[in-house]
């Protein structure tokens, strides 16, 4: 079950892009504003194509900590993508389901 339906956009202008590209079941950190932690979750896009740097895409997440956190993110709040520290991309709270 998702928690949220998220605008993500993949970093094209960072040092080290994720050039082989993602798809359903990409399981990135995400770090929000106004946590001090970073969450891990499940990304589901609409198809099963791979998505590359530069796009933007509509994407419902799967946390598995949500309930830790369920009270502090709003809709409009944006988070960064990351793979540990790795910036990979920015995405912007569309829908909290």
């Amino acid at each position: 079950m998702s928690d949220m339906v998220a605008t993500i956009r993949l970093a094209d202008g960072v040092s080290d892009p994720k050039l082989k590209g993602v798809r359903s079941g990409y399981s990135p950190h995400h770090k929000f504003a106004a946590m001090d932690y970073l969450v891990s979750g499940v990304h589901r896009y609409q198809d099963d194509c791979l998505h590359y740097p530069g796009e933007a895409l509509e994407t419902k997440i799967s946390f598995v900590s949500l309930g830790f956190f369920k009270d502090i993110i709003k809709v409009g709040d944006v988070f960064e993508v990351l793979e540990l520290d790795r910036l990979v991309g920015h995405g912007k709270v569309e829908i909290i389901l």
